[in-house]
């Protein structure tokens, strides 16, 4: 599954932003797609953190993240949230990665 987050999200939203992450509690591969959100905060950090142990408790793999804003991905990496996700810069994924299990 992939989820498109797009825009800017802040600490105005956080309901909203979870409303569009829920859906990917559950599912075997995630793929959240950044690649439109040109501004995150600590909010948006929360979020994920939350996802990932959520997916964690449940034996689920991590999401993978597609980022292209140089904010965006230099709050992940400063974080170290690209230690916990799978972050890339495009939703075109190296050969070797597949979101549809053989």
């Amino acid at each position: 599954m992939m989820i498109s987050v797009p825009g800017a999200w802040d600490s105005y939203r956080p309901d909203e932003l979870h409303r569009q992450l829920e859906p990917g509690y559950a599912v075997e591969q995630l793929l959240i797609n950044l690649a439109g959100a040109r501004h995150v905060t600590d909010t948006f950090l929360a979020e994920l953190l939350e996802l990932r142990n959520h997916r964690d408790h449940r034996g689920l793999e991590a999401a993978l993240i597609v980022v292209n804003w140089p904010f965006v991905y230099k709050l992940l990496e400063l974080s170290g949230f690209d230690r916990l996700f799978r972050v890339y810069d495009s939703v075109e994924l190296p050969m070797s990665e597949s979101l549809v299990r053989a």
